[in-house]
């Protein structure tokens, strides 16, 4: 079965609006064209928590508004009962749709009270000489798939390619599990199964 393409991000908050509209519950996975990666979590058509690189609430509003392009899957098996956001639906569309229209050059009539930040946090590029085997990559990926499900190969392959050391690839994976229970079971598994101190 082949992947979705990826359609323009202003596409992508329609489809994410009509999800809300039905009053769905579940989480809907993003990957945009260059490998970011983006979870929303819908609570009855609520937006409760948005988790993008790492970040939560408004600063993953904010990377989550420099997408240009995206492929979207929502899945309804996949629930949490992380802590909420507090942004509005109202909020966070505004911000995105503002961001899709400058993004695009499209002019947007959205007024938005929180302005999106036109930087994100770039990871450095890992140095030349590290280099991740593939047995290790396994390892990692079905652990990583265990908790947010087949989003994880491409989650993984995002920063295996920018990773230091090992150390700092678990970390930044436990990042992308918006539990914080999970990320911490994660990390602990991970640490054994690599045979990396946890001190």
């Amino acid at each position: 079965m082949s992947e979705p393409s990826f359609s323009p991000f202003f596409e992508v908050i329609e489809d994410i609006k009509k999800l809300c509209e039905q009053g769905r519950t579940g989480t809907i996975f993003l990957v945009s064209d260059n490998n970011r990666m983006a979870q929303v979590f819908l609570d009855n058509g609520h937006i409760a928590s948005i988790l993008c690189r790492g970040q939560r609430g408004e600063q993953a509003l904010n990377s989550l508004s420099n997408m240009q392009s995206a492929r979207l899957r929502f899945d309804e098996s996949i629930k949490t009962a992380t802590n909420r956001d507090g942004l509005s639906n109202q909020t966070i569309f505004e911000t995105l749709m503002q961001a899709a229209g400058k993004l695009s050059g499209v002019a947007t009539n959205a007024t938005s009270r929180n302005p999106v930040a036109s930087s994100v946090v770039s990871v450095a590029a890992s140095p030349a000489n590290f280099n991740i085997n593939a047995e290790t990559k396994k390892i990692v990926q079905q652990a990583l798939t265990v908790y947010i499900g087949p989003i994880a190969e491409i989650v993984c392959d995002d920063y295996f390619d920018k990773a230091k050391n090992l150390r700092g690839l678990v970390e930044q994976l436990a990042g992308e599990i918006p539990n914080e229970t999970s990320a911490n079971q994660f990390r602990s598994e991970l640490l054994r199964k690599l045979k990396i101190s946890s001190s």
